[in-house]
């Protein structure tokens, strides 16, 4: 492939938590970084409707599905930024259990990494008057019941609680990394190619030379002594199996784990207006030693009607009370494990997840747990959209729903974390990429994403991926400058 052609020190593809947070580090350490980035870079004036969001700010217009009994819908961001520029704002801190047993760097190296992170992207509390009417009445379920419901931490800075986090910040007061991390790596000397798709590799040897791709221009070949892939979970993996860069027997692609999440609905007498607010504003842990998560979460008054069973006229009287629905989700930390391939044709990637019975039933009791706080709230009816029992009148209902059998396929899901595809690990025979994030048969690539987190952390896993990618980042720094 010929056209332009570009060379750094280091190369670093994508812009999401990962990718952005290295490129910060490299660049502020003198290295010479080039970001190749496949979106483009949205200002908070760009971001429209949703239907204009999903489109231009989302891999597939939104329709990444991780293929099973569910099939489980994956958001991913495809735009300056990566996913961070559509996620929910939610900053938690890894539990340090799963940190102290992993074959990654210690609590000690990550927790100064944190640290920095949670002060430049402002991680605080939500503030209570952005919590929303969601937050309202299910507070009010859990007092009733002596649960404890805090606000979430979120990367914001000045919010107005437009509820329009999932499809870009209209304000700009989301600090993800178009905001933040990018900025500050190309204030320091970094420089960034947008709409520049990636579809090949160069070689020397073992080593990988470069990359070729394709940009709005024509194509392109970006040579460097370094490769940093930071594609997220699912592109990365099906990239090293595409290219041959990963044995087919490896791991690579391997130990997919995404927080199965589902949501919740309950309609009241009242006036709820949970659409306004930030879109997850509180959470409860207390069943989190089950793996079992409540977020917030608030959908616009579309998006939440065509997710709710009924049609013809029960759709339309769901519709006349749009205003008195609350929502909220459960996440769980997923003991089921899926699997990355390469993708075919024009797809980057072809994720396949069987959910096992032991998280159906995590997600059963996450369901029941939710729906106690919520007629403990006041609420009428329940709509969880789950088989045998999608619409629930009473708490004998509920129980009914809690002690019958569950099959993971009467669930319906979606999941926003994905993780594990390039784990780290010790040694070929554990992970994929070793404490420092070096690719273990191949010593110039390097990754930092989401992938090689090598278990399901619990929690939203944005600045988890971020320090490890500081962390891994700031030790190649010191061998390059050296």
């Amino acid at each position: 492939m010929t056209g332009v052609r570009y060379s750094a020190k280091v190369i670093i593809v994508g812009t999401g938590a990962g990718g952005a947070a290295a490129a910060a580090v490299l660049a502020r350490a003198g290295v010479d970084t080039l970001i190749l980035e496949q979106g483009r870079y949205y200002q908070p004036s760009d971001h429209g409707d949703i239907l204009t969001g999903m489109r231009q700010m989302y891999l597939h217009g939104g329709m990444t599905l991780a293929l099973g009994n569910p099939p489980i819908l994956i958001p991913q961001g495809c735009a300056v930024g990566g996913t961070t520029i559509i996620n929910s704002s939610t900053c938690f801190r890894p539990p340090r259990s799963k940190v102290d047993h992993w074959e990654g760097p210690s609590w000690d190296a990550l927790e100064p990494c944190l640290r920095e992170i949670e002060t430049r992207l402002h991680v605080a509390p939500a503030e209570e008057s952005l919590l929303g009417g969601n937050y309202r009445v299910l507070k009010r379920g859990c007092d009733a019941l002596g649960i404890p419901i805090r606000p979430l931490q979120h990367n914001l800075d000045g919010c107005k609680g437009s509820g329009r986090c999932a499809f870009g910040c209209p304000t700009g007061a989301k600090q993800s990394t178009d905001r933040t991390f990018i900025p500050d790596a190309l204030a320091a000397g970094a420089r960034l190619c947008t709409e520049h798709t990636v579809v090949g590799v160069l070689r020397k040897g073992r080593q990988v030379a470069g990359l070729e791709g394709i940009s709005p221009s024509g194509p392109f070949e970006a040579y460097a002594d370094v490769i940093i892939l930071s594609m997220g979970a699912l592109s990365t993996p099906a990239f090293l199996l595409r290219h041959r860069l990963a044995p087919w027997s490896g791991r690579a692609g391997r130990g997919l784990r995404i927080h199965p999440a589902c949501r919740v609905a309950a309609e009241f007498d009242e006036a709820v207006d949970g659409h306004i607010g930030l879109p997850q504003g509180a959470y409860i842990d207390h069943w989190a030693d089950k793996g079992v998560i409540l977020e917030g979460i608030s959908m616009p008054p579309g998006p939440l009607l065509s997710a709710l069973p009924g049609a013809g006229a029960r759709f339309k009287e769901l519709a006349a009370h749009w205003r008195q629905l609350a929502t909220f989700g459960i996440m769980i930390s997923d003991t089921s494990a899926g699997r990355v391939f390469r993708g075919i044709g024009e797809s980057p990637f072809t994720a396949t997840y069987q959910m096992n019975q032991a998280d159906a039933e995590a997600m059963r009791f996450g369901m029941v747990r939710l729906g106690e706080l919520y007629f403990a709230a006041g609420a009428k009816t329940l709509y969880t959209n789950a088989l045998p029992y999608p619409v629930i009148h009473s708490v004998d209902e509920l129980r009914k729903f809690e002690a019958c059998p569950i099959k993971p396929g009467g669930l319906e899901l979606m999941a926003f974390h994905p993780t594990g595809t390039c784990a780290m690990g010790a040694d070929k025979k554990t992970g994929v990429v070793n404490a420092g994030l070096q690719y273990h048969d191949i010593s110039n690539l390097y990754i930092m994403d989401g992938s090689v987190i090598p278990c399901a952390l619990g929690v939203n896993p944005q600045i988890t991926i971020m320090a490890l990618a500081m962390h891994g980042a700031a030790q190649l720094a010191a061998t390059l400058t050296n």
